[in-house]
């Protein structure tokens, strides 16, 4: 307890002459807390930026997709397992819509987009090795229905992180 006393002591009686010293440091707090709600700009306009960049890169791959002819070949346990797992990144993005409207679910809102959209991230490598290999017209139409799916948390995330701006 006297090693804490011994470090609080110096603090409270220099205190307001360290925090005078910072405040002429840096030409007033008040210029301190612009560069701080700069600097939150950017990176909030960089995350918007991202963001989009990744929903372009889904609808950008749906739209090549449909170069795909159909082959005689069928795969249709791999399409309806990535159209499965595409469901997945679109429930969480309800979860994370739903934290807009219900305040318990509030604290899992990004949570709820960070994990989307990693899933979302996987079910789009495997709709792409789906729409590479092939398949028949079915095929590659749940190939396409998982790439705008898997999709959906990019489009939301832009649209939720563009009200911050």
């Amino acid at each position: 307890m006297r090693p804490l006393f011994a470090l609080l002591l110096p603090l409270a009686v220099f205190g307001s002459t360290v925090l005078e010293g910072l405040d002429r440091a840096f030409g007033g707090l008040d210029r301190l807390r612009e560069i701080f709600r700069r600097a939150q700009e950017l990176l909030l306009l960089g995350g918007v930026a991202l963001a989009l960049l990744g929903s372009l890169v889904f609808i950008a791959s749906w739209a090549l997709s449909h170069a795909r002819r159909a082959s005689d070949n069928s795969r249709p346990w791999f399409s309806r397992a990535v159209l499965a797992l595409a469901y997945v990144p679109l429930l969480l993005t309800a979860v994370a819509a739903g934290g807009l409207f219900v305040p318990g679910l509030a604290p899992f809102i990004l949570k709820a987009f960070a994990l989307a959209v990693a899933i979302a991230a996987v079910v789009w490598c495997l709709a792409l090795g789906l729409l590479i290999a092939g398949g028949s017209r079915r095929d590659l139409g749940r190939g396409r229905r998982a790439l705008i799916l898997a999709g959906t948390p990019w489009y939301c995330l832009v649209v939720y992180m563009a009200t911050f701006l």
